[in-house]
C-alpha cells in the first residue's frame, strides 16, 4: 500500500489515472451519506437534528423552507403542467430543486433523497472544478489533493446533503474563477473565446440570481483579474485580444445584470429586514455615491444580525458601525474573525444545540490552522505565480468581508466555505511542496 501510494504522489501519469476512480467513490459517498441522514431523520432516531424530510434543524433550518417551496411547485407542476410551474416567482434553487421532486416525489416523497440527483452533481461538479483549479494552478497532485480535502470536508459534505442555495452558488463562484484562472495563463484562441465568454457570462448571471448578498465577491474577483491581466500583457508585451473580449463580456454582464434581473436575496422569501435580505451594493439608492453605499451596506448589514436569536453564537455582536471611522478600526479584528472564528473557547461550550457542533467546528478548525502555515509556504515558495494571487486575494477579501458583517458563528461557518476551498487549494500544493522536500532530504 505504501508503495502504491508513493506511486501515485510522486508519478504524474500514475496519477491521471485515479481521479475519476476517486470521482466515483465520492459519489458514492455522498449517496451513502444523503440515505443514512434521510433514514435518520425518516425513522427519528435524531429528533432534535433531523426533520422526517432529513433536513438539518440546526445547521441548514432554511433548507426546510426551501423543500416546502420546491414540494409546492413541483405539486403545481405535476396538477397544472409546466406552464404555469414556470410562471411561479421562487428563488432559482428553489425551482431547481422542484425538478427532482416532480420526476421521482411519487416514489421517494419531496425530501433530501428526492432531491439528491441535484446535490450529487452540485458535489461532484465542486470536486471537478477544484481539480481543475488545482491542476491549471500548480499540477495534479496538489489539485487531487484539494478535491480530497474538500471533497471529506464533514461539515461541507453535511451541508451538501441539505436543500439550501449554498451548493449551486458555490460551483458557480468556483467556476467563474477557474475561467478567470484560465484567462491570466492562457492565450485564447476565436473559438475559446466564444465559449468562455458565454460560459462566464452565464455563470456570473446565475450567482446573481442565487446569491446576490455575496455579489461583491465577483466584483472583487473581476477586479483583481483586471489589473493582473493587465500586468500580464505590459510584462509580456502583447495584447491578448481572444482573452480581452473574453474579460470584456464578464465585465458587461457583471454591470448589467443586476439593473436587470432580481437576486434571490431579493425576492421577499426572507423577512426583510434580516442581514441576508439587504440589497448588495450593485443595486445603489438614489443619489447615494460608491463610497456611502458600500459603507451604508456593511454597517447594514452587521446590525441585521440583531435579528438571530442565538446570541451565544454571536461573536462580537456588541460591535456595531455608525460610520466609516468605526468600520476602518475594526478591520484589524474582522481580519481575525474572518480567518480564525470560531474561537477555541467556542469549541468546548454547549451551545443552544449541544455540544456535537462545537466540537466538530473546533476539529475542522484546529484543521484549518494548520493548513494556512501551508498556505503561507506556498504563497512564498510560488510568489511568482500571478494567478494563485487572484485565488489568493479572492479568498482574503471574502474573509474580511464576512468577519466585519457577520456576527453569528453558524452562518460565518457556512458563508465562509467558498473561501475556504480557494486557500485549501493553496494549501495543498503547499503540502506537496513540503512533503517533495522532505522525501529529496530523506533520499
Amino acid at each position: 500500500m505504501r508503495c502504491n501510494l508513493c506511486n501515485l504522489w510522486f508519478n504524474p501519469p500514475a496519477l491521471r489515472s485515479y481521479p475519476l476512480r476517486w470521482l466515483l467513490l465520492a459519489g458514492v459517498l455522498h449517496v451513502a451519506l444523503t440515505t443514512t441522514i434521510f433514514v435518520i431523520g425518516h425513522f427519528q432516531l435524531l429528533p432534535s437534528a433531523f426533520d422526517p424530510n432529513g433536513i438539518g434543524l440546526t445547521f441548514a433550518i432554511d433548507g426546510a423552507t426551501y423543500r416546502r417551496l420546491a414540494s409546492e411547485m413541483a405539486t403545481h407542476w405535476q396538477t397544472y403542467g409546466i406552464s404555469p410551474w414556470l410562471d411561479i416567482k421562487s428563488p432559482l434553487h428553489a425551482r431547481l430543486y422542484s425538478i427532482p421532486f416532480a420526476i421521482l416525489g411519487r416514489l421517494l416523497g419531496h425530501n433530501i433523497l428526492a432531491a439528491e440527483p441535484l446535490n450529487l452533481f452540485y458535489y461532484l461538479a465542486t470536486l471537478i472544478v477544484i481539480y481543475f483549479l488545482g491542476r491549471e494552478l500548480f499540477n495534479a497532485r496538489a489539485a487531487l489533493l484539494a478535491a480530497a480535502i474538500v471533497g471529506l470536508w464533514p461539515s461541507f459534505l453535511l451541508h451538501s446533503t441539505q436543500l439550501i442555495r449554498d451548493p449551486l452558488a458555490i460551483t458557480c463562484l468556483l467556476s467563474l474563477l477557474l475561467i478567470l484562472v484560465l484567462l491570466l495563463n492562457r492565450v485564447f484562441a476565436w473559438r475559446q473565446v466564444l465559449a468562455l465568454g458565454v460560459g462566464g457570462a452565464l455563470l456570473v448571471t446565475v450567482f446573481w440570481v442565487v446569491r446576490g448578498n455575496m455579489w461583491n465577491a465577483v466584483v472583487v474577483a473581476v477586479g483583481l483579474t483586471l489589473i493582473l491581466f493587465s500586468f500580464r500583457m505590459i510584462r509580456e508585451r502583447k495584447f491578448m485580444t481572444g482573452n480581452a473580449v473574453v474579460l470584456a463580456s464578464i465585465i458587461l454582464v457583471m454591470l448589467f445584470v443586476p439593473s436587470r434581473l432580481e437576486s434571490t436575496t431579493l425576492v421577499g422569501h426572507r423577512p426583510p429586514a434580516t442581514p441576508l435580505a439587504i440589497p448588495s451594493a450593485s443595486q445603489p439608492a438614489p443619489r447615494e455615491g460608491v463610497f456611502t453605499r458600500a459603507i451604508n451596506q456593511i454597517r447594514d448589514r452587521r446590525a441585521g444580525f440583531r435579528f438571530y436569536d442565538a446570541r451565544e453564537s454571536d461573536i462580537r455582536g456588541d460591535v456595531q458601525f455608525a460610520n466609516a471611522s468605526d468600520i476602518v478600526r475594526f478591520v484589524p479584528e474582522a481580519v481575525v474573525v474572518g480567518f480564525m472564528a470560531p474561537f477555541p473557547r467556542q469549541w468546548i461550550e454547549v451551545g443552544r444545540y449541544g455540544a456535537a457542533g462545537r466540537l466538530l467546528s473546533g476539529v475542522e478548525m484546529l484543521v484549518l490552522y494548520l493548513l494556512y502555515v501551508a498556505v503561507g509556504i506556498c504563497l512564498w515558495r510560488e510568489r511568482r505565480r500571478i494567478a494563485m494571487w487572484l485565488i489568493f486575494l479572492t479568498a482574503t477579501a471574502g474573509l474580511i468581508g464576512l468577519g466585519l458583517v457577520v456576527v453569528n458563528a453558524g452562518a460565518l461557518y457556512r458563508l465562509r466555505y467558498v473561501f475556504w476551498i480557494m486557500l485549501i487549494i493553496i494549501a495543498a500544493q503547499g503540502i506537496y511542496l513540503t512533503t517533495r522536500r522532505t522525501t529529496s532530504m530523506k533520499s
